[in-house]
């Protein structure tokens, strides 16, 4: 008679094994999420020299993993990118971007000292949305550096919340050309804009007159958010234009879970 039992438990426990691995994988990392706030006093003596007026609020995941870290750093440099007033440069943490920011006003106000008005630097970040799959950070900024206005934009940041890293639209959606022509319809309609007539027929600017999904793609707890900032598609004083979908409407366009 063959003694079958041996057999038998090592196939429970193998089993068991690819459960627990299974598990692991498809259980992700519960957030929590803060505030941190960046004086410009922590980096000069704006008691006795005229400084910049920055205003900046990052959110950070306090948990000490990996994937907080990498969540951190993508929020920090966006935050970064905003104050940077070089283009043939790369800051990547918050205290060498306002320390360039605050650099170059001084070096303007040198230039130019009876017409300089302080730049003014407002950074504001907030958790949009977040589930098992996806973070959506939202990053209000406004910047100014002289001129008749500053510059008011917000922009979106997913994540995956297995890796930290941000996910770039391409790989978010997974068939840009079908969402695109699903939006451009809406759009259409919410502007007025019949279908046998250019996209920029009553006013809008976009390139090659041809309809584009916006940059900035975010997410509420009901809603998917497109959102074009000043001066994408329209004028300045147009303010920006958004798009709301209800989130079940738009999930079979994406490759993660939105909902």
């Amino acid at each position: 008679m063959i003694n079958t039992k041996p057999n038998t438990m090592l196939r429970i426990a193998f089993f068991l094994v690819i459960l627990v691995c299974f598990n692991s994988c498809e259980t992700s990392e519960s957030f929590t999420f803060q505030k941190r706030t960046i004086a410009i006093n922590d980096f000069f003596d704006c008691q006795t020299t005229d400084c910049a007026i920055t205003e900046i609020f990052l959110l950070e995941s306090v948990s000490e993993s990996e994937v907080s870290k990498s969540i951190n750093a993508e929020i920090e440099k966006a935050a970064c990118a905003l104050l940077n007033m070089e283009d043939n440069t790369s800051l990547n943490s918050i205290e060498k971007a306002i320390k360039s920011f605050n650099i170059s006003y001084q070096e303007m106000k040198k230039e130019f000292p009876q017409e300089t008005i302080p730049y003014e630097a407002s950074i504001n970040c907030d958790m949009s949305f977040q589930n098992t799959d996806i973070l959506s950070v939202l990053v209000d900024s406004y910047i100014f550096t002289g001129g008749a206005h500053g510059s008011g934009n917000s922009t979106y940041l997913n994540m995956n919340l297995k890796t930290g890293k941000v996910i770039a639209n391409k790989k978010l959606i997974k068939d840009t050309i079908l969402f695109s022509s699903f939006v451009e319809k809406t759009f259409r309609k919410i502007h007025n804009i019949p279908e046998n007539q250019s996209i920029n027929s009553t006013g809008f600017f976009f390139e090659n007159d041809t309809f584009a999904l916006p940059t900035n793609i975010g997410l509420t707890d009901t809603h998917l958010i497109l959102l074009y900032n000043q001066y994408e598609i329209s004028s300045y004083a147009e303010g920006p234009i958004e798009l709301k979908f209800n989130k079940e409407e738009v999930a079979k366009y994406f490759s993660v879970n939105i909902l």
